[in-house]
Formats: C-alpha cells, structure tokens, sequence
C-alpha cells in the first residue's frame, strides 16, 4: 500500500470536513437564506465521498488485489474483507449514495434533509480517518 497516498485522501477528507464543520456553525434557517454555503457543503461532501471511495479502493487493490467497478462496490467489498466495521459502512453509504445524486443530479435535493443528515453524520468522516489510520500503522 501507498502509505502517502492514503495519508493525501485522509488529509483531503480532514480538511473537507472541517470545512464543512465551520459552515454548519451557522443555524439552519441562516444556511438556507444561503444557498452558496449549502452548495460549500455539497461539493465538499463529493469530494469527500470521493476520497473515501479511493483509499478504500487503493487499500483492496494492494492488500487484497481485489478490483473495485465502483463506488457503490467498493463498500460492499470492503464489508466483505472487514475492512471497516459493518455499523461504521452503513452509515457512510448512504453520503455515497447521495454523492451520486449530486454528481448525476438524479433529482433536486432537499436542502433540508441535506443539513439533516450532513450534521448527524460529520463525525463519520472523523471516525473514518482515525479507523484507516490504525490499518495503515
């Protein structure tokens, strides 16, 4: 495994979510008066999504020489080689999930909804981090 690499996605999910934690600062009503502070918090989610999706990636192709299709794929293999736990890759599919609305634009997305689950799940990113480090170290 490219330790580097691993660290480059961490660092990018790091300083994404903080980024996202310091606009979530501001109340609800405030950030939908807003509507570039949401789309912050929206591009920083793909970005995000993205960089989880690669390091999990990155760590089954050179462990476990195991090919990825795509995003979606890429959890139910890591859930396969337990790579994460079960409780931690439910929660974080779903902002995949939602990344690919984004990206696609299957349909218009409730800001509502959106600050929802981006508030309840923050620290899921936090606790990605600290768990990918312990398997690189």
């Amino acid at each position: 495994m490219d330790k580097d690499r691993i660290e480059t996605y961490l660092q990018t999910i790091a300083m994404e979510t903080a980024a996202i934690v310091d606009v979530l600062k501001d109340s609800d009503e405030e950030l939908l008066a807003s509507p570039h502070q949401i789309k912050s918090c929206k591009y920083s989610l793909i970005v995000i999504s993205e960089a989880i999706a690669n390091t999990l990636q990155h760590i089954l192709a050179k462990k476990y020489h195991t090919p990825i299709g795509g995003y979606t794929e890429v959890f139910i293999k890591a859930k396969n080689f337990k790579l994460l736990s079960n409780e931690m890759i439910e929660r974080l599919q779903p902002f995949i999930r939602f990344r690919n609305m984004l990206v696609h634009q299957y349909w218009r997305v409730d800001d509502t909804v959106f600050l929802n689950n981006i508030r309840a799940g923050v620290s899921d990113f936090k606790g990605f981090i600290h768990d990918i480090r312990k398997i690189i170290d």
